[in-house]
């Protein structure tokens, strides 16, 4: 699956414009490097997301087959360190 689907999908972003403009602004990475939007993720990947009030890094789980809000998508994957920012 494509980072920005997951990302969509998951709800860890509204939208998939939104996240395609994180991912490709270097935002964003997986397994520990840089990654764009295009990037094929799949259960065990790490993802790291710069946001602009907090930094969450998570274990993906699962791959989502459609978009859920935040708390349900919380099923796909683990978070292994959030940050808020002042």
């Amino acid at each position: 699956m494509r980072l920005d689907v997951f990302l969509k999908r998951a709800g860890l972003v509204k939208q998939r414009t939104r996240a395609k403009l994180i991912c490709d602004g270097g935002r964003v990475t997986v397994d520990g490097g840089k990654a764009k939007a295009g990037k094929e993720i799949g259960a065990g990947t790490v993802i790291g997301l710069d946001l602009s009030r907090e930094y969450i890094e998570i274990n993906v789980l699962s791959l989502p087959d459609r978009s859920f809000k935040r708390q349900q998508g919380e099923a796909f994957y683990r978070v292994i360190r959030h940050e808020q920012k002042d």
